[in-house]
This record gives C-alpha cells, structure tokens and sequence, in this order.
C-alpha cells in the first residue's frame, strides 16, 4: 500500500497563526504607549488651562471692583451724566456673567485633572520578571524589609566606613540598586495584595503607611507616591538587628502572608560591646532572629558583602524551609 505524502499546510497555517498573533501584540503594545503619551499631554494642558482662566477670573473681579466705586461715586450726583452710570451697569453685569462662566469652565477642569491625576500610575516603577517571577509573594499582605544599614553602602566594611566618612552614602551604586530593587518589586505586586515597606538597621520603623497601619495599595497612586518619595529620602546608616525586625513584624495587627528581605547578609546588631564582630558572630545573630520561627514565605534578595560567605547558605536554608526563594542578581540589576 503507497503511503500518503505528508501535508506541509498544517506547519504554513500554523506559521500564519503565530505571525498573526504577533502582529496583533505590537498593535497593542504601540497603542498603549500612544494613550499613556496622549494622557500625559492631556494633563498637562489641562494644568495650563486651570492656570489661565484662574488668572482671567482674577483679573475680572478686580474690574469689577473697579467699577463699583465708579459707580458709587456716579450715582449719588444729581447732576452725574445717566448714560454713564447705565454704560458701567452694563459693563458691570458683562463681568459678572463673564465670571460666572469663567468659574464654571475652570470646575470642570478640575474634574477632568482629577482624572487625569490617574496618569500618575502610569510613572509606576517597571518588574522585571526574569528575576521576580519566583518569588512567593502571597497574598492579601505582604511585607518588603529593606536593610539600610551601613554596610548596605558597599561590598565591603573598608569601602563602607569611606562612604560614610565622606557623606557620599546618597550616591552609593549598591544603596540606590537596593531602592531600586524595592521599586521592581512593589511593581511586580498583584492587584488586590497590600503592601508594607519597613526599613530596617538597628530599629524597624514603616516607610509605607504609618507604625500602626503600615499596609497599602500599591495601586493607590497618593500612597504609593508617598512611599516612593519616603524612600528616596531614606539613608543607610548604623547595624542591623534582624531578631529586633521580625519580633516587630510579628507585633503587627494584621500578620503577613510572605516576606521579602532585601540585605547584604547576616545581621551585625545588638552589639553591646561596640567590637567588630566575626562571621561566627553574625550566624549567632541569624541563629537567634530565627528563634521567632517565621511562618510565612520568607523570601530574600541578597546583594552580597564580604566576609559573609556563610550567608547565602543560611538564607537559602530559610526560604526553603519556609516555602520562599533566595535570589543573588547579578550586578546590572536592577538597572539604574
């Protein structure tokens, strides 16, 4: 029996298909870019216009003042000269309507900026997936504590204390990808999720929220706005007391559903005694944090310092134990 020949239009539909599709994508890709544009350019006219007619009512009303005393002065003569007072009634009630309608355009300016403030959200910060699509950030509450501890200046404690002696820490490349990894990761949060960003050396305080609440929607463009701008603001300074974080963390009204730890390594604080502590003495301090036993998704991005070889092992020991994932990027991310 002859066999039949293989049919080559199954793999020419499916080619048709995927070029389709891909066509289809960039269509919208392109389109969304275009209203993000339009929307920005929106806002800002409409910014302008506010300005103009606020001006113009300004400038109306002073008129109108004018021509009041005018008046004044007019119409108590006897002899005053009627057309005159008629002509500045006249010019007067022009004014007045010209303010009426100046008031009701610039409210319904203000309405449309209101919506136009939703652009805002469009400056968001950007994820990137290749390095944040492993971590377990569960809902409804999570958790990003940032280390901003001195040693979170530089790879080392020599370059570190430099740093610091020179006040150059609001510039340090490994300080400003720390924040920056923050940024990623708020952008890559789910809808529906809270979010609370606590800072944390030899004290935890909340960068987002306040110390009570210190949840938030990531999508809720006043709060987010706040926190970026908190964050930006924020310095690295002095040791870093992991045991102290995470009983404050446990302390929360509202517990966490996972947690994302962005540091260099293991904890140097308390340390009553002032000296330098030794890499045994950091894993006695990691030892010790972990006696809260974290019941969550612990989740980790390290950004490594020397003298902590230990600390990858540890973190990713943590993370498996608790359902998380320890991540250790390379040094171009996140981009600056």
């Amino acid at each position: 029996m002859k066999r039949r020949e293989a049919q080559s239009s199954a793999l020419s539909f499916i080619d048709c298909i995927c070029c389709g599709f891909g066509a289809v994508l960039l269509l919208f890709i392109l389109t969304a870019k275009s209203q993000i544009i339009d929307s920005q350019e929106e806002a800002t006219q409409s910014l302008a216009a506010e300005e103009t007619l606020q001006q113009a009512i300004e400038a109306a009303e002073a008129k109108q003042k004018s021509l009041e005393k005018d008046i004044a002065v007019l119409d108590p003569q006897p002899d005053a000269n009627a057309t005159n007072v008629a002509e500045l009634a006249a010019e007067q009630e022009r004014l007045a309507k010209a303010i009426e309608d100046q008031t009701e355009a610039l409210a319904t300016l203000d309405i449309k900026t209101e919506t136009v403030d939703a652009v805002a959200g469009l400056d968001r910060p950007s994820a990137d997936q290749s390095y944040l699509s492993g971590l377990r950030l569960r809902g409804p509450r999570a958790i990003i504590l940032l280390e901003n501890s001195g040693s979170m200046l530089a790879k080392d404690a020599k370059s570190a204390l430099e740093i610091i002696r020179n006040n150059s820490g609001a510039s340090s490349e490994k300080w400003l990808r720390a924040k920056a990894a923050v940024r990623a990761v708020i952008a890559a949060i789910p809808k529906g999720t809270k979010v609370a960003i606590l800072q944390m050396n030899e004290a935890t305080i909340a960068v987002s929220g306040s110390a009570q609440s210190p949840y938030i929607d990531p999508y809720d463009n006043s709060a987010l706005l706040t926190t970026l701008e908190r964050l930006d603001k924020l310095e690295a300074v002095g040791g870093a007391d992991l045991s102290k974080a995470l009983h404050t963390i446990g302390q929360l009204k509202e517990r966490p559903s996972s947690l994302l730890f962005i540091s260099d390594g293991l904890p140097t604080a308390p340390n009553p005694s002032q000296r330098g502590l030794s890499e045994a003495d950091r894993v006695k301090l990691f030892n010790s944090a972990m006696a809260t036993r974290p019941n969550y998704p612990f989740n980790a991005i390290l950004f490594p310092f020397e003298g902590d070889p230990s600390a990858a092992g540890l973190f990713w020991k943590l993370s498996a134990r608790t359902n998380g994932i320890t991540l250790i990027p390379d040094n171009d991310w996140p981009s600056l």
